[in-house]
């Protein structure tokens, strides 16, 4: 009896378990996808850009997420995907795929995040000469990520860009790609026409801007509060980075190699101007032009801009070219700066200050320039403290390592204390810097404070070929 009815127990309990339903494979299949978020899969369309915009337009007014992510490999966009209303929040995320476009791809609103897998390419079809592959206009709150952007610029000759983005407040462009764009005055990554502020772009890569005939910047932003930050460019054609009539703005950590000019904030646009800009931890290296500096502060319309700070960055192995340019600027600050191999068979200087008052420079050193460590022409109110430099004049000019009026005009209240300036040749007669302090140059110079100033190689009285200080052309000297 006993035996039976264990049988009949284990029976009804077996039966009881397969009556239960299984959870890893639903019996009425996988739940419908809520109405906030839809896959371009299960939408009609010749090419994943038709599903995609098809998935876009069922989302409700209150947007959602379109998810793309399981395409893969070669993908085409022949209509351009835009976002519906401005009202309406998107996010689409691409995966391992590669979209070309006979169109521009994206035309972004506000709201929207496109964001790639790191792994997502979006470029252009032979000779379909796109101005731009990502755009938008009266943008706000957009975010692009993750992807690369590839401009095909081998098969397009039409001015191009890779993202241009036209009065843009509050967009996130990070973990970027962007190469390969054809130029033409067309930055690779470009914040145009007025109204963009408080912008983030930080952390990509921008590479192969332009050419030097069709040549471009790397990163172009216009307006207040944008943030530039930890981004590497390479091989741009015209500078790296632009902060056109910013005020409020930080260009923080980025390294930019083989680019002709690497930063550079000023007003270049009249009635506009810039105002308490930071330049600050960058690395440049490998620039060369005839006019500017690898980092700039300057002014050719508007009023002047006012405020700038020039600090920590590393500028070294300059072909041709000033280091630091302070032309047509008020209340700079230039702090702390490592200086080295500017332009050494040119007339190239440490740091050049044109036509500018109110300018501190204090810290840092300058090594191997060709022509003067740091020149001062037609300015006013110049300090300079605490600065060591070394080797200036290389080209064999016959600079000096301070050089007043080194490029013609007057300039008064000149301050030049506790500097350690010398030529590093142990040989007298080889030295190619003249004086450590020149101020008899084509201009003169009123109102001089020098004093606490090391003129001295450590092997030498002297660490310059024809002694200290000039004071040829100058009045009102104060010496301690």
């Amino acid at each position: 009896m006993m035996r039976h009815t264990r049988r009949l127990i284990l029976a009804l309990a077996a039966l009881a378990a397969c009556g239960e339903p299984n959870p890893s494979a639903p019996i009425d299949g996988p739940p419908a996808p809520a109405a906030d978020f839809l896959y371009a899969h299960s939408f009609e369309g010749a090419t994943l850009g038709d599903r995609i915009s098809a998935a876009i337009d069922a989302l409700p007014p209150t947007g959602g997420i379109v998810d793309a992510t399981d395409f893969t490999g070669a993908q085409r966009i022949d209509r351009t995907i835009t976002f519906g209303p401005a009202t309406k929040p998107v996010e689409l995320r691409l995966g391992t795929v590669t979209l070309s476009a006979s169109v521009v791809p994206f035309d972004l609103h506000s709201n929207v995040k496109l964001i790639g897998n790191g792994a997502t390419l979006v470029t252009q079809d032979s000779a379909a000469n796109l101005e731009w592959l990502i755009t938008g206009t009266n943008v706000s709150e957009c975010e692009i990520a993750y992807l690369t952007v590839d401009g095909n610029r081998a098969a397009n000759t039409g001015a191009g860009s890779g993202i241009g983005l036209h009065t843009a407040q509050r967009c996130w462009l990070h973990h970027l790609v962007v190469r390969n764009t054809v130029g033409r005055l067309h930055p690779g990554i470009a914040f145009y026409d007025g109204g963009n502020r408080d912008n983030t772009i930080e952390h990509n890569i921008v590479q192969n801007i332009g050419t030097l005939v069709d040549y471009a910047d790397g990163i172009y932003v216009s307006g207040p509060g944008n943030q530039i930050l930890f981004n590497r460019i390479f091989s741009a054609t015209d500078f790296g980075i632009v902060g056109e009539t910013c005020a409020g703005c930080l260009i923080f950590g980025n390294a930019i190699v083989d680019v002709p000019a690497g930063i550079s904030v000023g007003s270049g646009v009249a009635t506009t101007t810039a105002a308490a800009n930071i330049i600050d931890g960058n690395s440049i290296s490998g620039g060369n032009t005839t006019t500017w500096g690898m980092i700039t502060i300057y002014r050719t319309n508007g009023t002047a801009p006012v405020a700038s700070i020039i600090r920590g960055n590393v500028i070294r192995d300059v072909r041709l070219g000033n280091a630091i340019l302070i032309k047509g600027a008020e209340q700079v600050t230039v702090e702390g700066n490592l200086i080295g191999n500017i332009g050494v068979a040119s007339d190239s200087y440490g740091i050049l200050v044109q036509e500018s008052r109110d300018v501190n420079i204090t810290g840092g050193a300058i090594d191997s320039t060709g022509t003067f460590g740091i020149g001062i022409g037609a300015s006013a109110n110049v300090r300079i403290d605490g600065v060591l430099i070394t080797d200036a004049a290389r080209s064999g000019n016959g600079a000096s390592g301070i050089g007043l009026d080194a490029i013609g005009g007057n300039s008064t209240s000149i301050s030049v204390t506790r500097n350690h300036i010398f030529d590093t040749d142990t040989i007298p007669a080889q030295k190619r810097m003249l004086y450590c302090v020149d101020f008899g140059q084509a201009g003169t110079t009123a109102g001089i404070l020098i004093g606490e100033n090391l003129f001295d190689d450590g092997v030498n009285a002297v660490g310059c070929r024809a002694g200290a200080v000039n004071f040829n052309n100058t009045s009102r000297v104060t010496r301690y």
